[in-house]
């Protein structure tokens, strides 16, 4: 069995001198038009490409607007030079994850497992471990006290329990859903933990699923999140258990090939207008029309289109108290997987600002790559300081646990998503307290002939590449339905 974090709690319209203006003189003239068609996609993420895919099968005419120079939004893949390739955002998927791997066999791409062979390394509390599986031999070397895993482990219970009364499509019906969404993560971790250990892996495990801290957000959206993904068993099974082989890009990458023209790189969308007979989409590089607009993009980013008309108070409402998650990933790329030759599996959980790391080496094992994160709280501190500093520190938690090898990677990449100016932040858009029973549904309701995809919106598996599919599935069925 895995150990990780998740095996260790599976253990336990432009008016003159608007901010568009600048630009808008450079669009074409009133009435013209540089592209028409049935449904205009705004993302070329997962959740916009799988629209397109759908209404382009169902005999639907796209456009599909991706204000980056590449497909795909926040899955990004880029290939190492000699073989090999790093996913510098999204990257796990689970055999639960249906429709993704229904799009993965579509266009033939491969799954592996996650590279778990070996020992792993917990550091807590400046002790530090090596062990295997979750045999009681085992777990009696973590350096966590008994009595606060076995803290922890009742706090599991309580939320496995409590996430099954929440229905993932209306989470604000719960039965305490008024009490649940008016307090805080923080707060029922510190009502439901008192031991240090128990609370450091609830919070790590925070970290990991949603990029921020228990304190941001509101305890009903992380029972949500369970139910999302079909219980807690379900989430731990999958969450971490394969990678696609050669990348997560190249499923949105196929899709774009197959539509061609009708992708529209460097485009990023300014204005949507729907006051007219057709919906007006302004880009940087013209005007789009459609009968209906799909909105495939985190909410926090959507927000930043000017709509015309304004929208209404509830969605504005809503996306004003979602903010992105905070990550930096990095990937040090080897020659070979020397830690394997240790003993170990690339795994590591401390309480260091680079407080987690994995094996991400191709399935034959060459070359060796090691990918880390900085989630939450130490990702908010580093993003503003030098990428040289980001990487020192990267290397230096390397050589720590890997010894002096790790300090010459043959490639080094890095992302900071806050920084990315089409996302600033990852993994995913994160609701404040009181978000869900105020306002309910308004993430998803269309509003006029605008519809929301994302993966934030959807009711399965949210926040991952399988939600963003789900979501532009059933975005696209709805736009189907009113065309």
């Amino acid at each position: 069995m895995r150990i990780s974090r998740r095996g260790l709690i599976g253990a336990a319209g432009v008016a003159v001198g608007s901010p568009l203006a600048a630009w808008s003189s450079a669009m074409p003239a009133s009435g013209s038009s540089a592209g028409s068609a049935d449904v205009i996609i705004v993302g070329g993420g997962y959740s916009g490409m799988a629209a397109a895919h759908q209404l382009v099968r169902a005999g639907k005419s796209v456009i599909v607007l991706e204000a980056r120079k590449r497909v795909g939004g926040r899955a990004f893949t880029q290939q190492v030079p000699g073989g090999g390739w790093v996913d510098n955002g999204a990257q796990w998927i689970g055999p639960a994850q249906t429709r993704i791997l229904a799009l993965a066999r579509e266009f033939h791409v491969k799954t592996f497992p996650t590279y778990q062979t070996g020992k792993s390394i917990l550091e807590y509390q400046g002790r530090r471990v090596e062990f295997s599986g979750l045999a009681l031999e085992e777990l009696l070397k973590v350096p966590i006290p008994p009595q606060d895993l076995a803290e922890f482990a009742l706090a599991v219970d309580k939320f496995s329990r409590l996430a099954e009364t929440v229905p993932s499509a209306a989470p604000w019906t719960a039965p305490n859903a008024a009490g649940w969404d008016s307090q805080t993560v923080a707060t029922w971790m510190n009502a439901n933990m008192k031991t240090a250990g128990a609370r450091f892996l609830f919070t790590t495990a925070v970290n990991g699923y949603f990029s921020v801290e228990p304190a941001d957000f509101s305890f009903l959206h992380f029972l949500f999140y369970v139910a999302a993904a079909g219980g807690f068993e379900t989430l731990e099974e999958n969450s971490l258990a394969w990678r696609f082989n050669g990348g997560v890009q190249q499923i949105p990458d196929a899709i774009a090939a197959r539509l061609g023209d009708a992708v529209k790189l460097c485009s990023p969308v300014r204005c949507i207008d729907q006051t007219g007979s057709k919906v007006v989409v302004t880009t940087d590089n013209g005007q789009y029309e459609g009968s209906r607009v799909i909105i495939a993009m985190a909410p926090p980013m959507a927000a930043r289109i000017d709509y015309q008309p304004i929208l209404p108070a509830s969605r504005d409402q809503y996306t004003q108290h979602l903010a992105m998650g905070s990550t930096i990933k990095a990937h040090a790329v080897y020659r070979t997987p020397f830690w394997r030759a240790q003993g170990l599996n690339g795994q590591i959980l401390t309480q260091s600002p680079v407080n987690v790391t994995y094996d991400n080496s191709p399935p034959g094992g060459t070359p060796g790559i090691l990918v880390a994160f900085f989630e939450g709280d130490p990702a908010r501190e580093w993003a503003d300081r030098p990428e040289a500093a980001i990487k020192a520190e990267i290397l230096r938690t390397l050589v720590n646990y890997f010894g002096p090898r790790a300090a010459r990677p043959e490639y080094y990449y890095q992302v900071v998503w806050a920084n990315e100016e089409w996302s600033r932040g990852c993994y995913c858009g994160i609701p404040a307290t009181g978000t869900w029973t105020e306002y309910k549904d308004a993430l998803r309701t269309p509003v006029g002939r605008v519809h929301w995809a994302g993966t934030e919106t959807s009711v399965e598996w949210a926040q991952y590449m399988e939600g963003a599919v789900a979501s532009g599935q059933r975005a696209a069925t709805e736009v189907e339905a009113e065309l």
